[in-house]
């Protein structure tokens, strides 16, 4: 019996494990990966409007939060976090639909919702469902999805700016960012491309350690340069919206 307690217990520390490496290869990726750009402009932006949210004592929502990637962004700031998803992980407390909320109005001070709005029915519905269990003045932290391939059969939709705040339309506030001008936008689709369709794994293992950094490195210097503002082509669009 103890050994099989002590298996049980291995297995588990195992899975935390897989799900943490996901966590921190989303929050902090390696210019192999080809979503390296997006993900690091994402968590810039984020940090950014982390660090002007008030309180240290914040009661967290995360819609989607099957690995929570940006929860050590609020390291010391935390008192409550709900990790809720449809799909239950050892970092799920909940497991629900986000269009049906099962919480109490006004129960949060932030809802963090990183790109799972394309995968709702009805997403008006899981905007008004996020509206209700934030605190007055609280605030929606999520990426939408705007030029961007489909990664599973759950997703449904994608958004322009001015979708996303006509969705959004029932906070006071919505502010709309694209993590990546349209140059850096179509590298990162480029980069995607070649993991797609590069026909076997050694020729992607090949693209992965040669290609795709330079890739990434060059779109690091021209966004850097900030050459266009065009965002036509950005892969999704980070928004801060204060109820």
């Amino acid at each position: 019996m103890a050994d099989a307690a002590l298996s049980i217990e291995g297995y588990s520390n195992r899975v935390k494990d897989a799900l943490q490496e996901i966590a921190e290869k989303r929050l902090r990726p390696s210019l192999t990966d080809p979503n390296f750009l997006v993900l690091r402009s994402r968590k810039t932006i984020f940090e950014h409007w982390i660090a002007q949210l008030p309180g240290n004592e914040l009661s967290i929502l995360d819609v989607g939060g099957r690995y929570q990637p940006y929860r050590s962004l609020f390291e010391g700031r935390i008192e409550r976090y709900i990790g809720f998803d449809l799909l239950h992980t050892d970092f799920v407390d909940v497991v629900g639909d986000g269009e049906s909320l099962p919480f109490c109005p006004a129960s949060f001070d932030l809802v963090i919702a990183t790109q799972v709005f394309d995968c709702f029915k009805e997403p008006h519905r899981a905007a008004q469902q996020i509206h209700s269990v934030l605190k007055p003045g609280g605030a929606l932290l999520a990426s939408i999805p705007s030029m961007a391939p489909r990664f599973t059969d759950s997703e449904r939709w994608r958004f322009t700016a001015s979708g996303v705040r006509a969705v959004l339309s029932i906070f006071s506030e919505t502010n709309v960012v694209p993590e990546l001008s349209s140059i850096g936008g179509i590298l990162r689709t480029t980069n995607l491309a070649l993991h797609s369709f590069v026909p076997s794994r050694i020729l992607k293992r090949m693209a992965r350690s040669t290609l795709v950094p330079c890739i990434n490195l060059t779109g690091l210097v021209l966004e850097a340069l900030h050459i266009t503002s065009n965002d036509q082509f950005t892969p999704n669009y980070s928004v801060l919206a204060i109820k």
